[in-house]
């Protein structure tokens, strides 16, 4: 990836430094009651996920602010942007996403809370040469022993959709993600199925914590997507559970 000389000084005073950006609800906490407290009963519908795209590019920008007088003035609104959109795709981004995972659900008011997900750019070795990859840590509970069909979906939603008449959980997350396109010097046409992740396991305890590569994939790939985990491992079973990035 080329980026211009500004981009290159705030890529090196922020390279290795860990950052995380976290997500995760209230609703976790509260799950944890003291000793002799009386458990508070669930609202009938959860509030708004936190933005993570929203947050992002609010450190995103601090990071600019403080590393700015390193090429004396600030970029512009379309530089910032296309500097943003560069730094989603590059390898040693240090930001790594945790956004909770919820339960599908057809009704009103949201799905269980079943753990959270973190995701973040990294360096992969394919055929003895580096190449990007997505980083995905699970962190679920509750969940049956086996192996889950696991994709990124096209839409940053995990609603309910219609379909023939009938309420479907889940499908506001669209499509699984399909890369298309026609190639410019051949002019043939192409089709990937960008969004086929590697299977999630499920331990016999009910949790999922093996970390999953997915290799072409970055940040810019999963931000306005859905992270969706299939009743098993066939990938047209419904839809269990459900992480939008948005």
């Amino acid at each position: 990836m080329w980026v211009t000389r500004p981009q290159r000084l705030w890529l090196a005073v922020i390279s290795g430094v860990p950052v995380c950006l976290v997500f995760c609800q209230q609703a976790a906490a509260q799950q944890q009651q003291m000793p002799g407290q009386a458990a508070t009963p669930a609202p009938a519908a959860h509030a708004p996920e936190p933005s993570a795209l929203d947050t992002l590019r609010k450190r995103f920008d601090e990071l600019l602010a403080r590393t700015g007088g390193k090429w004396g003035r600030a970029p512009s609104a379309k530089n910032k942007a296309d500097m943003f959109a560069d730094f989603l795709t590059w390898p040693r981004n240090p930001f790594q996403i945790e956004i909770p995972v919820r339960r599908t659900w057809t009704g009103d008011g949201g799905g269980q809370l079943i753990g959270t997900i973190t995701v973040g750019n990294s360096e992969i070795m394919v055929a003895g040469r580096k190449d990007v990859g997505l980083l995905i840590k699970p962190d679920l509970r509750g969940l049956d022993p086996g192996l889950y069909a696991f994709h990124v979906h096209e839409n940053p939603a995990c609603g309910p959709g219609v379909k023939d008449g009938q309420a479907v959980a889940g499908l506001a997350a669209g499509n699984h993600l399909w890369l298309s396109g026609t190639g410019a010097m051949s002019g043939t046409t192409y089709t990937s199925h960008l969004g086929d992740l590697p299977n999630l396991q499920v331990e016999v305890d009910g949790t999922a914590r093996k970390e999953i590569v997915a290799a072409r994939l970055t940040l810019a790939d999963v931000v306005n997507r859905a992270f969706v985990i299939h009743a098993n491992q066939d990938d047209n079973s419904p839809r269990l559970a459900c992480a939008a990035l948005k």
